[in-house]
C-alpha cells in the first residue's frame, strides 16, 4: 500500500516540475490576471545596449508611449523589446497591477477590442 503513495508522490511532483521547467508556462503566467493595454507604435524606440561589455551585440529597444485599456482609460507605459518593433503597428501589453509591463505582443487590426477601433475614449 505504502508503494502507491510513493508512486502517486513521484508522479505529482514529475508532474509539477513538468509545468514550471515548460517555457510555455512562463509565458501563461507573464499574461494571467493582467490588465490589457493596446498600443500603436509609432516611434522606432530607443536602443540601449543590454550588457555592460562593449563588445556585446546583444541591444534593447525601450519604448514609451501612451496607450488605452478597453474601457478607454489612457496611461503612459514603458516597456522593453529584445528587438525593434515594426513601426505603425498595434501591440498589446500586459500590465500587472503594479504598472509593469510584463509581456507585449504585436497583433492585428482585426484583434483589436472594438471599442479602440471605433476611437471611443473617455
Amino acid at each position: 500500500m505504502r508503494l502507491i503513495y510513493l508512486f502517486t508522490v513521484i508522479a505529482g511532483v514529475a508532474f509539477v516540475a513538468s509545468l514550471v521547467l515548460n517555457p510555455g508556462f512562463t509565458h501563461f503566467l507573464s499574461r494571467l490576471g493582467k490588465t490589457e493595454f493596446y498600443v500603436y507604435i509609432v516611434d522606432p524606440g530607443r536602443r540601449i545596449l543590454a550588457s555592460a561589455t562593449p563588445r556585446s551585440k546583444q541591444k534593447t529597444f525601450v519604448y514609451h508611449l501612451p496607450a488605452i485599456d478597453e474601457q478607454g482609460a489612457q496611461k503612459a507605459l514603458t516597456f522593453t523589446s529584445p528587438e525593434q518593433l515594426s513601426l505603425y503597428t498595434y501591440v498589446r501589453l500586459y500590465v500587472s497591477s503594479a504598472g509593469t509591463v510584463t509581456a507585449w505582443e504585436e497583433i492585428p487590426t482585426q484583434q483589436l477590442p472594438q471599442r479602440i477601433k471605433d476611437g471611443q475614449t473617455r
